[in-house]
């Protein structure tokens, strides 16, 4: 039998969480979840093989919801707030590396917020600002 296309891992669709009780990246996930795995900055390659290990799989049908979240482009929208505050720190991180004094990390780094909407709002006009540090 010949493997389906579904059947491989593709890093350039969102994958979903396949299993109860799944646990990654210090946090548990719920089963259709999707697992933001880009954001999250974990290796395609460890991806692949929780795919591999039947832990997460694509999913035609949450692709399509996850497509109709998506508004703006960004995907800052499908991202609860704990991995947004992932993203924001992976951002600051890099401006760290770019900045040359404290001051001006300070000055240039991306703020945080508890409220996701403003989080976003956040990001976004970083982004704006200062998104050639990203």
């Amino acid at each position: 039998m010949t493997p389906t296309r579904d059947a491989f891992f593709q890093h350039n669709r969102p994958v979903f969480v396949k299993v109860k009780d799944f646990q990654a990246a210090g946090r548990f996930w719920e089963q259709g979840e999707r697992f933001h795995w880009e954001y999250l900055k974990i290796p395609a390659e460890k991806v692949q093989i929780l795919f591999l290990q039947g832990m997460v799989h694509h999913n035609p049908e949450l692709e399509e919801e996850v497509a109709k979240k998506v508004s703006i482009g960004d995907g800052l929208e499908a991202l609860d707030i704990d991995e947004l505050h992932v993203l924001v720190d992976n951002i600051n991180a890099k401006v760290k590396v770019a900045t040359k004094n404290p001051t001006d990390f300070i000055k240039k780094k991306c703020a945080t917020s508890k409220i996701k909407d403003k989080q976003i709002g956040l990001i976004r006009s970083w982004r704006m600002t200062y998104g050639d540090l990203e």
